[in-house]
């Protein structure tokens, strides 16, 4: 899926992160998660940056209800804030940039920073819009009518793709010298 970025396990990666669980030292390994997420931040506030910016060919309304009730399904609370926030932010481009996000595990065997769309942020029969967005267009029954299809276009297509094309190595280079510099610190 295009929809997604990882960079995982490189050997100085691998080394890092037994080194840290061996070492038993939480803030180190807190320490590397940091500096990897700061690294990774550029991309992830791109692609949101993009895909808010995306223009879309289509009527205003289609699955708003659905996004707006999946919200609230989702609060724990049903007062008058979480009803405003769940109203107001309905968008389809809002929506998707909410769910971009930033991963970073750092394990015994592997260390890994992914930014993806998790999807589970949106409504099941809207998950995989986030992918059709990215490609430029998709195509759907107007309003549930499975006898008349249209073709909805979003432009410009790779919102996601070309934010991790501009930032990966940037993203890359950051983890590394994350990993580089802890490591310094270990062998002290």
């Amino acid at each position: 899926m295009p929809a997604r970025i990882e960079i995982r396990g490189t050997q100085d990666l691998r080394r890092a992160a037994a080194e840290l669980k061996a070492a038993g030292d939480g803030r180190l390994r807190r320490e590397m998660g940091r500096q990897m997420r700061t690294a990774a931040k550029p991309a992830v506030d791109d692609a949101q940056s993009n895909v808010r910016g995306v223009n879309t060919t289509a009527t205003r309304g289609g699955g708003g209800q659905a996004r707006r009730e999946h919200a609230m399904s989702r609060t724990r609370s049903r007062t008058e804030r979480a009803k405003r926030k769940a109203y107001e932010q309905r968008g389809l481009r809002a929506t998707v940039a909410r769910a971009v996000r930033l991963q970073m595990s750092t394990g015994a065997r592997s260390a890994s920073v992914r930014i993806r769309t998790q999807t589970r942020h949106l409504p099941p029969d809207q998950r995989k819009l986030p992918h059709y967005v990215n490609e430029g267009r998709w195509r759907h029954p107007v309003f549930g009518d499975r006898e008349r299809w249209v073709t909805q276009t979003a432009r410009p297509a790779g919102w996601f793709d070309s934010a991790m094309r501009r930032h990966g190595s940037k993203v890359r280079d950051g983890a590394v010298k994350a990993v580089n510099d802890i490591i310094t610190k270990l062998a002290k």
